[in-house]
């Protein structure tokens, strides 16, 4: 459920970013795109990693049968993250002009202002979708990720266009409104459906206790188990639950701050290599924005399904089933590779067509073909992100979610290095080859870490034939479809493009339907990551 409602949430994403792009082109996007490191840097600080954690703590103790204990890891997780969302607020708010400036660009203080308001919605939002994945009830999550892209869209893209007229950079501003009003809803939902079911719990309670009746408790791994859960202090929830925040929330902000590094180093350099600054903040925009969006959308959809996993294979290892934990590894694996294989391909065979259909009233041709080259060498990073998702969560769900941030710190640090060389000899597009050797080292490292632990196993038939098949199959199509529409028809370039993605969605849908891959979880018969 996480993973249809993600990537339909990813979709209304994606076509905010199209019109967006078009409304306030390049630079604008370059604008945007500036303000979102530091944001997302201060996001992973104001509930990263609180989520994961919360949702395994709850899971466990549920699991246990100590469903008191998964109601106190709610408070124990929320005070802490609370006061550090009001205190990155304000100092955003006071120190927008000196970052923007830093960063290469002062407009970009404007676009501060009017996004730092969502992180004073981050802990709430955090702790509480954490909770309800803990219970494995997905649909509070998923649900609000809708409201937010909803939201997003219909306002942002609303004050984007009539503030367009006062300059590019309030513009901008609007659309990051968007995105503050966004978390507000968004959060106002969460707490309102929690106080729902706090209120029915709570009157369940009472009219036991009126009844005389004694409530049942939660099912249990074993009676010893449960007694020995009523006796957890509220000191052993709150290092229970930041022992694994932690690291988590260092691996979630080991990206932004790359990113963050980047959006003044790669304008910098560019700068250097003699492009003026608003040719710089375009390419910048490019790289971050267009190409970036497209980029994202296939790795949230990875992390989707690491997450609708993680609670069920926490408790599986909990429980010291092991068979179960790898079946659902295995679930993991074959989910992730069916979604990621796919986009990969169509992003490094048919960057131009991709890039020209979404963005052509936006960007000019020169800007189109840049995207294009782009995005070809960020779908290599499309592969690996998956990878590495695959491996942390094989990792988080065994209680080891400290290996996964130090593999993405060396991946870091590669691209930290790389990147003002490649970009000095090759320009943006070094910028895009160094984040794509981040992904394929951290990735390489983090599967290595996971097997160590535990094997990871994958179904070779589900998870490796099916969808190189398929997609193989699903490209041939494509292919074949839009050179039949140029060569023998005056179909609009938008529709031969639409017709032939069809195509490719149901060759590709029809070939893994036909396989069984979606009627059956993985069969023990599974090769290994590492071979």
């Amino acid at each position: 459920m996480l993973t249809a409602i993600g990537i339909i949430a990813k979709l209304i994403g994606a076509l905010y970013r199209v019109p967006l792009t078009n409304i306030v082109g390049a630079e604008g996007m370059g604008l945007y795109q500036m303000v979102f490191p530091l944001y997302t840097v201060l996001l992973a600080f104001c509930g990263g990693g609180i989520t994961s954690a919360t949702a395994r703590v709850v899971a466990k103790y549920t699991a246990l049968g100590d469903d008191r204990s998964a109601r106190r890891a709610f408070r124990a997780a929320f005070i802490p993250v609370a006061t550090i969302s009001v205190i990155s607020t304000v100092a955003v708010a006071l120190l927008r002009n000196v970052i923007s400036r830093v960063q290469g660009n002062p407009d970009a203080g404007v676009a501060y202002l009017a996004l730092c308001p969502s992180l004073l919605f981050a802990a709430g939002i955090s702790v509480i979708r954490g909770y309800f994945q803990g219970r494995s009830n997905m649909l509070p999550s998923g649900i609000s990720q809708l409201i937010e892209q909803i939201v997003k869209l219909a306002l942002g893209l609303y004050l984007s266009k009539i503030l367009l007229p006062y300059g590019v950079k309030y513009a901008v501003a609007g659309a990051l409104i968007g995105v503050s009003a966004s978390e507000l809803c968004a959060l106002l939902y969460l707490t309102v459906r929690f106080s729902i079911k706090r209120y029915s719990v709570k009157r369940k309670r009472k009219k036991a206790e009126k009844n005389g009746a004694v409530v049942a408790p939660t099912p249990s791994l074993a009676t010893e188990h449960a007694a020995d859960a009523v006796i957890v202090t509220d000191k052993q929830l709150v290092k229970e639950l930041y022992g694994f925040a932690v690291p988590v929330t260092l691996g979630s902000l080991v990206l932004p701050v790359t990113q963050m590094i980047d959006s003044a180093l790669v304008i910098n350099i560019l700068m250097y290599g003699g492009a003026v600054r608003g040719d710089a903040t375009a390419l910048f925009g490019l790289f971050v924005g267009p190409v970036g969006t497209l980029i994202n959308m296939p790795t949230v959809v990875a992390l989707s399904v690491s997450v609708a996993f993680l609670p069920a294979l926490t408790t599986a290892v909990e429980r010291g089933e092991c068979d179960k934990a790898a079946a659902y590894t295995r679930d993991v694996a074959k989910w992730i590779m069916l979604f990621i294989l796919p986009v990969t391909a169509v992003f490094f065979l048919f960057p131009e067509r991709v890039c020209a259909t979404l963005y052509s009233r936006g960007l000019t041709g020169e800007q189109l073909e840049i995207a294009s080259e782009l995005l070809r060498v960020q779908a290599i990073s499309v592969f690996y992100a998956g990878m590495l998702q695959l491996g942390t969560t094989s990792l988080q769900g065994r209680n080891k979610a400290h290996k996964p941030v130090i593999n993405l710190v060396i991946g870091s640090c590669f691209k930290v290095a790389l990147t003002p060389i490649l970009v000095r000899f090759f320009g943006i597009v070094g910028a895009a080859a160094a984040t794509a050797a981040c992904y394929a080292v951290a990735a390489t490292l983090t599967l290595r870490c996971a097997y160590k632990c535990s094997p990871i196993g994958a179904d070779g038939k589900y998870a490796l034939v099916v969808p190189v098949v398929t997609t193989a199959a699903a490209a041939l199509a494509f292919w074949g479809v839009v050179s039949i529409l140029e060569k023998f028809t005056t179909v609009p370039y938008v529709w031969q493009s639409v017709t032939a993605a069809l195509a490719f969605l149901l060759v590709y849908a029809a070939g893994v339907l036909a396989s069984g891959a979606l009627a059956r979880r993985p069969s023990d018969n599974s090769f290994s990551v590492r071979s």
